[in-house]
């Protein structure tokens, strides 16, 4: 008489197999979601350094080629004034124009005609919370040469888990003497 052997998994077996699939999955999809986190921090940085970047170059370009530097927001824009305690307005001669940059809200502005109006030179999805700009040297009785200090400190991200903090301080100086 042969015996009759079933070949295949007990139910015991298989509830291990099940089990340890369900545990290496769900720590596959957590190193997953993280990755994912990461990656639109990464971009969310990147975001934020461009559009910084061009948003420095171009305050930079103005002060650069610009004269008449006048911190704070007193009625002669065209005169210039020092600033060492630092104001979150900055007036620019470029070109017999006003240029003007200022915070308003969370964003960075810059007019163009004076202050008749803005426009925004930061992207939405920087959120700038401090601004403070600095000007040395804009008198022509001096002996320094005129330039300005820009701080600039904010995050990008709307969720806490994705937001990437910037703090920034630059020096922007004249390229013509101030003779």
């Amino acid at each position: 008489m042969k015996l009759k052997i079933n070949k295949g998994f007990t139910l015991v077996e298989l509830l291990i197999a099940v089990g340890l699939f369900t545990i290496v999955a769900s720590i596959s999809i957590g190193a997953i979601l993280s990755i994912f986190d990461v990656n639109k921090k990464s971009e969310s940085s990147k975001t934020v350094v461009d559009n910084l970047n061009f948003s420095i170059e171009n305050m930079a370009r103005t002060v650069r080629f610009g004269g008449n530097y006048h911190c704070g927001s007193a009625p002669t824009l065209g005169n210039p004034q020092d600033c060492s305690n630092g104001d979150t307005f900055l007036a620019v001669t470029f070109n017999s124009s006003v240029i003007i940059y200022r915070l308003n809200g969370t964003a960075i502005q810059r007019s163009d005609n004076g202050g008749s109006s803005y426009t925004n030179i930061t992207s939405p999805e920087t959120v700038v919370q401090y601004l403070r700009f600095y000007v040395f040297g804009s008198s022509i009785s001096d002996t320094k040469e005129p330039y300005v200090v820009a701080v600039i400190k904010g995050y990008v991200g709307n969720k806490p888990t994705n937001q990437s903090v910037f703090s920034i301080e630059t020096v922007m100086s004249q390229r013509t003497l101030d003779i």
